[in-house]
């Protein structure tokens, strides 16, 4: 079985403004930064030191709610780039439970799929963390952010 890992630092020297705290906005969307990165198996599928993580979140999250079977596919475009070069992360279903990854940053193009179940876990295991580490530094959550942002 394929394992996914989606792991990421926040950066330790971020700070963020009180105001922007308290008004939940887009601008703190994607003031929360840091690595990201991506394993498939053992390899860096995705790398990026500079990704806007709550905005990831935030699109991680809405996709959860929306298909939590994982029945619909993922694109995530971030605010900070032009969307037609493509997504910056995709889980495309190809058949049933099973999915593939795919990114306009990716390292390599994975040879095998990745079961429901091992991607469902590793995005909700990056959902847990992150909103964790958030309410510790910031005591936001991205959850905050879902009922005011538009579909």
């Amino acid at each position: 079985m394929v394992n996914l890992t989606i792991d990421f630092k926040l950066d330790p020297a971020l700070k963020l403004e009180k105001k922007i705290l308290h008004q939940r906005s887009g601008k703190l969307l994607i003031d929360v930064e840091g690595g990201l990165e991506i394993r498939i198996d053992h390899s860096c599928f995705f790398r990026e030191p500079s990704l806007a993580l709550l905005e990831l979140g935030v699109s991680l999250k809405e996709w959860r709610m929306h298909g939590p079977k994982g029945t619909s596919n993922f694109y995530h475009y971030t605010m900070e780039h032009d969307e037609r070069e493509g997504p910056i992360l995709a889980f495309i279903e190809t058949s049933k439970d099973k999915w593939i990854l795919f990114s306009i940053w990716q390292k390599f193009k994975p040879q095998e799929s990745i079961p429901t179940d091992g991607l469902l876990n590793a995005v909700d295991q990056y959902l847990a963390e992150l909103e964790k580490l958030l309410i510790k530094r910031f005591n936001i959550r991205y959850s905050d952010f879902i009922r005011t942002r538009k579909f």
